[in-house]
């Protein structure tokens, strides 16, 4: 029996709109007189709120359940698509990056707890990475429709038209939570893995993690503003630069999760960071549109080899007791770093150029990885029951 299924599509419904928004937001804000700082708001508004909620969300989700989290989170993003539909303002925008973050702090810690509840640790970042790959193929489904239709000249008013139909996709994903999805709380405790997890080293995780996500978000806005100024101004080749990392992300994130299951996790993370920071010190040369091309869809592969290895060392260094609280810490780092991470990156463009900050922030990626290899040595016992 396959406890993801139902899962899997929820998720791949409601994930229609998810990158047709990511493109959108930083050309959409700046088409309305928002300045590259304001941008950076945006994002870290986004985080900003999520801090605030996050670590409210693992309790929930250890005491009253996950799929009352993945309601609470499929309803916010329904709503998100909707506040799209009617309205197109850098106010209306801020507003949605704040029901956006809410919806989001809900729906992917519910996510990730229910994983890895019918998980094991010989499958568990298989698990993650099936999650990964049909939140991908709504992804790519959905960026087709919405490109498709926004570049289109039969349509007066797209943005309209678009989000019409991301609205109408999510209230399919809101009806399969409902009717379908079956809570995860009452399976057993992952009695295939016994591990001994100190305070010290669920700390070092944390705060690891923390600026692991400063540093992603330090640069992840400025990828498409410094397309758009450096680059190319064109709309269209734009939004062909998401197409070949929507398009691996229909099949790889779970064989990339094998992988992790196979190979030590760590390790994988690592590897991954080393070569993302390589790749980020080559884009302040990159001044054609095809090598950015490139070089923009090897960091989203290798954003999808971390993801699933990542998502699965979370209960190995935090703990498996309450799956919740463990997930909801992690995603708290997530949320420091990410509001910190655009306000100081966008500054930075502002103020030292869009080159530097991407040789800052390969330079930090690269450091990190070395601290991880030295601090996060596993010195844990694991025994597997046949």
């Amino acid at each position: 029996m396959d406890r993801l299924y139902d899962l899997r599509r929820c998720l791949y419904y409601i994930s229609f709109s998810l990158s047709f928004i990511g493109f959108m937001l930083p050309i959409y804000a700046l088409d309305v007189g928002a300045s590259v700082m304001e941008v950076g708001m945006l994002y870290s508004v986004f985080s900003l709120i999520s801090i605030i909620i996050r670590p409210k969300v693992g309790n929930l989700l250890d005491r009253r359940g996950r799929k009352i989290g993945l309601f609470i989170g499929v309803v916010l993003y329904c709503l998100v698509n909707f506040l799209l539909l009617i309205g197109r303002d850098f106010k209306y925008l801020f507003l949605t990056r704040i029901f956006q973050s809410i919806g989001a702090s809900f729906l992917w810690i519910s996510v990730d707890t229910m994983v890895s509840d019918v998980s094991y640790a010989g499958n568990r970042s298989e698990n993650f990475g099936s999650i990964s790959q049909a939140i991908g193929r709504g992804d790519f489904i959905g960026c087709i429709i919405g490109l498709g239709i926004f570049f289109s000249k039969y349509f007066n008013e797209p943005f309209k038209v678009v989000f019409t139909l991301y609205f109408i996709f999510s209230l399919i994903s809101l009806y399969i939570c409902i009717f379908k999805i079956e809570e995860t709380l009452c399976y057993k405790r992952d009695i295939r893995t016994k591990s001994y997890i100190k305070e010290k080293k669920a700390t070092k995780f944390i705060l690891i993690a923390g600026f692991i996500f400063y540093i992603f978000s330090l640069v992840f806005p400025l990828y498409i503003i410094y397309l758009k100024e450096y680059i190319t101004g064109n709309l269209y080749l734009i939004g062909l630069v998401f197409l070949p990392g929507e398009a691996f992300q229909l099949f790889l994130p779970r064989r990339f999760g094998i992988l992790a299951d196979k190979y030590d996790r760590r390790k994988i993370v690592i590897l991954g960071l080393f070569f993302l920071g390589v790749l980020q010190l080559f884009v302040p040369f990159i001044k054609d549109y095809f090598e950015f091309l490139i070089i923009y869809t090897l960091v989203s592969l290798i954003f999808m080899l971390i993801d699933p290895a990542a998502s699965g060392l979370v209960i190995e260094y935090i703990g498996d007791g309450k799956r919740g609280e463990s997930y909801g810490l992690y995603s708290l780092a997530g949320g420091v770093g990410g509001t910190l991470g655009p306000l100081a990156g966008t500054y930075y463009y502002e103020h030292i150029g869009g080159e530097t900050i991407f040789i800052i922030g390969g330079i930090l990626l690269i450091f990190v990885s070395g601290i991880i290899n030295y601090s996060l040595r596993k010195k844990q016992s694991v025994k597997y029951k046949f």
